[in-house]
């Protein structure tokens, strides 16, 4: 393997806070946007919640493919690259949505703003593996992780003020103008960060396709595939239906609803760094039974039972805040951990094929979440058991979390033919 020039701490850190700030666009913006506003739009496009969870759904179905196909793409074109072209053509489809007047064209450029989100998160696995340093990599990915809450704190904020004053449609046109400015910070800030000089052309742990599936499907990976497919359907219907739910079943006011999801992107803000810190912390010699990443994921576990169980319960505004705070500290980090866990117990050229097959996992829960939710307002006339599903589903992760392999901390290594950003 070829020799490796040192990454400062300083770029380190300028690179996780640009893909924070791009998964705050792409995801808080391009995936998150639609559960605040869908009542509003529901109201003036005349379509219902069946027709939602079905729309939702094929959201997390074209984020199952672009998972998969990304970091083919990353390999093929940089993954810099690629990030970059996702954000850009996120900006895009925001914009369009502030012009659909049909349900039809609705859908399917929510389902492409997923596919552009899940197109800027895998190839950050193949810039994160080898540019940041092992020892802080779960802490690096749990800030990026929460750029989704930066961005759905955004959404909690300006949603009220530019509902009352323009409608909905306004709040699609400033994003995109977000979205776009960040695209040109992107394209200036991986300027002055430079390229990645040295690829490695092989890498011995890497020994051949027979090794690559016994490593992708061992017991340890397929753990974190499940973990990540119930994390998918416990949580992503939690977040598609939560406004809903509050507005139409707890009949509480769109500015409560707003402040919530305001709680959730705040706690979310600093959730991603502290069990990111819990996941990079070392066992003692005294206690090696004891790993840092399986206590970070019992521990979002438990609060995303605890925030499902809340909800489920119809709460009150005050209880409702407690649920917001609940979810928002281990809903968004549940993801980040994962894919920090697969980094760490891998070479960077699996990394990439793992978090994918993560994200794909994570979809898939997703898409038959929203669509079990979806079908539960359809016929029971209700929200709240879909929060039962997602306490149920949260128990099974946690349980699961307990058996997780730990870490096995080697020899951290500094690039791979993924992280090209040319």
């Amino acid at each position: 393997m070829d020799a490796l020039p040192r990454v400062t701490a300083s770029r380190q850190l300028a690179l996780t806070l640009l893909l924070a700030a791009v998964i705050a666009a792409t995801y808080g913006f391009g995936v998150y946007l639609f559960p605040v506003v869908l009542p509003a739009m529901k109201h003036d496009l005349g379509f219902g919640y069946a027709q939602a969870g079905y729309i939702t759904a094929a959201r997390q179905i074209a984020n199952v493919l672009v998972a998969l196909l990304s970091g083919l793409a990353a390999s093929r074109f940089g993954a810099a690259r690629v990030m970059l072209g996702a954000t850009a053509l996120s900006a895009v489809g925001l914009a369009c949505l502030a012009f659909a007047d049909h349900t039809w064209v609705m859908g399917v450029v929510l389902v492409a703003l997923n596919a552009f989100a899940a197109a800027t998160w895998v190839p950050m696995m193949a810039l994160v593996a080898p540019l940041i340093d092992e020892r802080h990599q779960a802490k690096a990915i749990g800030v990026i992780g929460s750029g989704t809450n930066y961005g759905v704190l955004l959404n909690g904020l300006m949603v009220p003020g530019l509902m009352a004053a323009w409608g909905w449609r306004s709040v699609w046109l400033v994003s995109a103008l977000f979205t776009a400015l960040l695209s040109v910070v992107i394209l200036l800030m991986f300027a002055r960060l430079g390229r990645p000089e040295t690829r490695v052309k092989a890498q011995p742990g890497v020994k051949g396709p027979r090794f690559a599936a016994r490593t992708l499907f061992s017991r340890r990976w397929q753990l974190v595939y499940a973990i990540a497919l119930l994390s998918g359907f416990a949580g992503v219907p939690f977040i598609t239906y939560f406004s809903a739910y509050a507005h139409d079943d707890l009949h509480l006011g769109l500015d409560v609803t707003a402040h919530a999801w305001a709680l959730v992107g705040f706690v979310g803000a600093v959730s991603g760094l502290t069990l990111g810190m819990i996941g990079d912390a070392r066992s003692s010699a005294s206690q090696p039974q004891r790993d840092g990443m399986r206590t970070a994921l019992v521990s979002a576990g438990i609060l995303l039972l605890c925030a499902s169980l809340i909800a489920a319960s119809r709460p009150g505004v005050y209880a409702l805040m407690i649920a917001a705070v609940a979810f928002g500290f281990s809903f968004f980090p549940l993801f980040g951990l994962l894919h920090a866990y697969v980094g760490k117990t891998s070479e960077p050229a699996l990394a990439a094929i793992g978090c994918g097959i993560c994200e794909a996992s994570f979809g898939a829960g997703g898409a038959l979440g929203n669509v079990l939710g979806g079908l539960c307002k359809s016929v029971a006339g209700s929200f709240q058991p879909v929060y039962f599903f997602a306490a149920g589903a949260s128990v099974v992760a946690i349980a699961l979390s307990c058996f997780m392999p730990g870490v096995r901390r080697a020899e951290s290594t500094n690039r791979c033919t993924l992280a090209d950003a040319r």
